[in-house]
């Protein structure tokens, strides 16, 4: 017989999303004889339809995981929701909550409870006295407001032998339909970066065999796509690996993201990883910055140079696609550092780019020493640097402005190789660019695409005329308009010359419209089907 409902509310960022938290507590859950139900929404959702929902399954407890992106959501949901059910209790996890908690269970008594760190077992002890508010004092990283009075029972224990943990992906994949799977092949990190929720918690690791096992589940599921959430996929060398030849070799037909410090990239690591087909690896780099006094200041023994000799190999290998991070307002660095360091990360032609402002996140040190710092952060979700001693607030404005510039302009895969191109061409590009783009990346929608060729068409007619047929080609590639495009095309009603020269695309496609454009030298574009905007195939004569 059930004990009774539990319902977890997933509030996800988007739909391709899962949430890998209420997976791993379903099991717990239901090993204690609880009836689990999960129910997925959005944090744009209409609150009264997830209301509705969550509601009618009549639960006896709500579980929520709370993080950057949804704790606004939940929190005005869960208001809404104990007005209706004020018998039914709340209990909420997540990174959100490893900071004090005395304010927010203060602001928000509709949640009756949180747990500090991972929740596994303090969920599952819980369970055993959740009618008893007298016990909750025994259980490790609980924090709530008894009577008054507010328990703070410090951080919930680290679950030593991560194959305890039942895995989450023999109940959990019925109907699977999502883009992408998160999972998980260790947790911890013994970097002591000031910034990370994670600084400096005990490593621990999921066996091989469990490894295997888990992505077996997950193949035999048909999921083909799978982004492993280790912070740091790469901490011990020959165990990363050997697990990137598992992948490579045991499970051709999956696609992989794994997170990597470059700084302690292994020579056999970048062996498997030159080994992969293309395509089968993601790789998402943290660079953050180069600037040796931040690096210090932050308690990141990896130098920057280091850093970047790691970011160089990986780029190096053409089967892979790597996304570089960094991050703009830490503690000892300008805007000029910044542009800096994102000249020198785009001279390494990564795929993408991801400039973000820092957050200050609750339990860090960082959090914990923002007067040391200078730093003057939001207080509410998402902990937005508003200042430092280094970066005004106009510096920040402007570091603001640059991470759309890089997202809008370099990481499209139809503008990136003018981006690179310019890059290497205009002196000062990357400035003159955020000088001249400055007023539209203020804006909150990014523009269309071809409004961004446009933008760079009047950039390059101002400060690189050179550069107009380079951006024409790519216009043309795209199928955009030949007759009002940047550089203008006729069309081509002869047969292909049989000097013509096949540049990109495919040769054996079949000409429906074929256009020539002069530019550094002339070109047949050749658009074989209607339906198919892009070029087909693009010829040199």
């Amino acid at each position: 017989m059930s004990k009774g409902t539990i319902v977890f509310l997933a509030a996800n960022a988007s739909y391709s999303h899962t949430n890998l938290a209420g997976w791993y507590l379903r099991s717990y859950a239901e090993r204690a004889g609880w009836t689990w139900h999960e129910v997925e929404a959005l944090r744009n959702d209409s609150l009264i339809s997830v209301l509705q929902r969550v509601a009618g399954l009549k639960p006896d407890i709500l579980a929520a995981s709370f993080y950057l992106f949804n704790a606004d959501f939940l929190s005005a949901f869960i208001s809404r929701f104990k007005a209706l059910m004020p018998s039914c209790l709340v209990i909420g996890g997540g990174p959100q909550f490893l900071g004090d908690n005395f304010r927010f269970l203060e602001r928000h008594p509709e949640i009756d409870l949180v747990i500090r760190g991972e929740g596994e077992q303090a969920f599952g002890e819980w369970l055993t006295v959740w009618r008893t508010p007298g016990k909750w004092k025994e259980i490790r990283g609980l924090c709530a407001l008894i009577e008054g009075h507010y328990v703070d029972n410090g951080k919930a224990g680290l679950i030593a032998n991560l194959d305890g943990i039942p895995t989450p992906f023999k109940i959990n994949l019925n109907a699977f339909k999502k883009p992408f799977l998160l999972m998980e092949t260790s947790r911890g990190c013994s970097g002591k970066c000031a910034f990370c929720t994670s600084a400096g918690s005990r490593v621990r690791f999921f066996s091989e065999q469990r490894f295997r096992g888990d992505l077996a589940l997950i193949s035999a599921a048909g999921i083909r796509d799978v982004h492993l959430a280790d912070r740091t996929f790469n901490e011990n060398g020959p165990r990363s690996a050997a697990f990137i030849r598992i992948m490579r070799e045991e499970f051709k037909h999956m696609k992989f993201h794994l997170e990597i410090d470059p700084g302690r990239l292994s020579s056999a690591a970048v062996r498997e990883l030159a080994q992969a087909g293309a395509g089968r690896f993601h790789l998402e780099v943290g660079v953050q910055t180069t600037r040796p006094e931040a690096l210090r200041a932050l308690g990141r023994t990896v130098s920057g140079e280091n850093a970047f000799s790691g970011v160089k190999q990986l780029c190096s290998l053409k089967n892979l696609s790597v996304h570089i991070d960094l991050i703009a307002g830490l503690p000892e660095t300008n805007l000029a550092d910044l542009f800096a360091d994102l000249q020198k990360t785009a001279m390494m032609k990564p795929d993408e780019i991801q400039l973000e402002l820092l957050k200050v996140l609750p339990g860090t040190r960082l959090g914990r020493e923002v007067k040391k710092f200078g730093i003057i952060a939001a207080t509410e979700p998402p902990y937005e640097v508003l200042q430092t001693e280094s970066m005004s607030h106009d510096d920040l404005v402007a570091a603001d402005r640059l991470s759309k510039l890089v997202d809008w302009l370099y990481n499209p895969p139809e503008l990136h190789q003018f981006f690179i191109a310019a890059l290497e061409t205009v002196p000062g590009f990357i400035h003159t660019l955020a000088d001249f783009a400055g007023g539209i990346t203020g804006g909150v929608q990014a523009p269309s695409l071809e409004n961004r060729f446009r933008l760079l068409e009047e950039y390059c007619r101002r400060h690189a005329p050179g550069l107009i047929s380079r951006l024409g080609y790519e216009w043309l590639k795209m199928g955009f308009s030949p007759q009002h495009g940047i550089c203008r095309a006729t069309p081509w009603k002869k047969p292909l010359p049989s000097g013509a020269v096949l540049v990109e695309g495919d040769g054996a496609a079949v000409p429906q419209r074929v256009y020539l454009a002069e530019l550094e030298r002339p070109y047949l574009f050749v658009y074989s089907r209607p339906i198919r905007r892009r070029a087909s195939a693009i010829y040199a004569v």
